[in-house]
């Protein structure tokens, strides 16, 4: 899942992860991306911090008191090793900041797929 509130972003990653052979779902933001959990299964999401309604790191927090086994990898702009100690915090798994290579980013999903089905 793709929870990103910028709808170009959301495209373009949604674009080269179906390119990768992955079943993409989007979210606008994070109380939307919680919605579509209710009915739709998801391994990993890849979500940005800074969003309206319900950021990053509150969705996280949220989806940890639900359910934990989904891989979360957070994206964002305006980075900052407070920032980053806070969604860790909240139970984010991988953190990466923009701009990043687009293959740093499949390459994080390809080795979390990787290592569940070794596990």
């Amino acid at each position: 899942m793709i929870v990103e509130d910028d709808p170009a972003t959301r495209r373009l990653y949604r674009f080269l992860l179906t390119n990768s052979g992955y079943v993409v779902v989007e979210a606008e933001d994070g109380l939307a991306a919680l919605e579509r959990l209710a009915t739709t299964p998801c391994d990993v999401i890849i979500t940005d911090m800074n969003m309206p309604r319900m950021g990053g790191i509150e969705m996280v927090r949220t989806l940890r008191q639900q359910q934990s086994t989904i891989h979360v990898i957070m994206v964002t702009a305006f980075g900052t090793p407070d920032t980053e100690k806070h969604a860790y915090r909240a139970g984010v798994n991988e953190y990466l900041t923009k701009p990043f290579d687009f293959e740093e980013l499949e390459q994080r999903v390809q080795l979390f797929f990787a290592h569940k089905q070794v596990s």
